[in-house]
């Protein structure tokens, strides 16, 4: 089952604006494993969307999740865990906070969502606030975006938890909640995200 198709987008016009964005999560696609296939004209015009491939494991203790409904022309209840959950996170690449990725299949369907969560905090700060936070949904089934900017969705972290004696890799849980919908990206429809729990995980690089 696949989230709303936008009716006969036209890519180069709805999306040159939009190259930051195709950019930034193209680079927590690779991130996720996710296999980008090589563009035949630059980004702006011919933006490379996530291609489907074998899941990679959460790697948290307790296991992550993704738990929460998704609203539009069709109504998707999600209950991600353990094998069935793909996830991992990093820096933003301008430094200001963190990104958080999730990735599985809706039910019933062969094609994963993949769910982007930006929070513009550093991990030390992130228990126990809440945080305005930007929310990016990709629906590989029909190739769809679909982008809040932070203050449209925020999130309350209920819990940051070192992985390993290192100190850079962390799981981070909370609860998500959006006061709308989610416009597409590449399209007129829009998709409407109830109250959402997580849990996943954050490497950061460096000492």
């Amino acid at each position: 089952m696949s989230l709303p198709t936008p009716a006969s987008p036209d890519w180069p016009d709805r999306l040159a604006s939009l190259a930051g964005v195709i950019t930034s999560l193209a680079l927590g696609c690779i991130a996720l494993s996710l296999r980008l296939p090589p563009p035949a004209a630059p980004a702006a015009t011919n933006p490379a969307l996530p291609a489907g491939s074998a899941l990679v494991s959460c790697g948290v203790e307790p296991a992550g999740y993704w738990r929460g409904r998704i609203s539009g022309s069709a109504t998707l209840s999600l209950d991600w865990t353990g094998n069935g959950l793909a996830c991992a996170g990093n820096a933003r690449p301008d430094g200001r906070g963190l990104r958080l990725f999730f990735a599985g299949h809706p039910p019933g369907s062969d094609q994963r969502l993949v769910i982007v969560l930006g929070i513009a905090a550093p991990v030390g700060e992130l228990a126990g606030h809440e945080w305005p936070a930007s929310l990016t949904v990709i629906d590989e089934a029909s190739s769809s975006f679909f982008h809040g900017t932070a203050g449209r969705c925020f999130t309350q972290v209920t819990g940051v938890t070192p992985l390993g004696t290192a100190g850079r890799s962390f799981r981070v849980a909370g609860e998500l909640y959006c006061a709308g919908a989610l416009g597409a990206v590449n399209g007129e429809q829009a998709i409407t995200l109830g109250d959402s729990r997580y849990a996943g995980r954050v490497d950061l690089e460096g000492p």
